[in-house]
């Protein structure tokens, strides 16, 4: 401590010597010893992550409006309806032949 008693304090270096602490404290790198407030390091991670949230979120509004024309199409044509269903639950139309070459099916045709 006898450095700071060689320094003479005037009022110019009182609030300089103030406003360094109170930089310090606002940086953050207290809150690791568990001294101060989060400060500007931490706005920097939750503004990164608020980022992030927004592009998925971008993403997410993105996917819904995509399935919500797909609803629209599917509830006005009877065409996709029917390809959908046979997609989906397998059926086949009139005149048609299906051919199965999956695993678990050719499998079992050999035994």
């Amino acid at each position: 401590m006898s450095v700071f008693r060689n320094i003479e304090w005037t009022p110019n270096r009182v609030w300089l010597a103030v406003f360094a602490i109170w930089l310090f404290m606002l940086s953050g790198v207290s809150q690791s010893v568990g001294l101060g407030s989060p400060g500007l390091l931490q706005l920097l991670r939750l503004s990164s992550l608020l980022e992030e949230r927004q592009a998925h979120s971008l993403e997410i509004d993105q996917e819904i409006a995509k399935l919500e024309s797909e609803s629209i199409a599917l509830e006005k044509s009877r065409t996709l309806q029917e390809k959908e269903i046979r997609k989906t639950m397998g059926y086949v139309g009139e005149n048609e032949v299906i051919f199965d070459f999956s695993l678990s099916s050719s499998s079992t045709l050999r035994r």
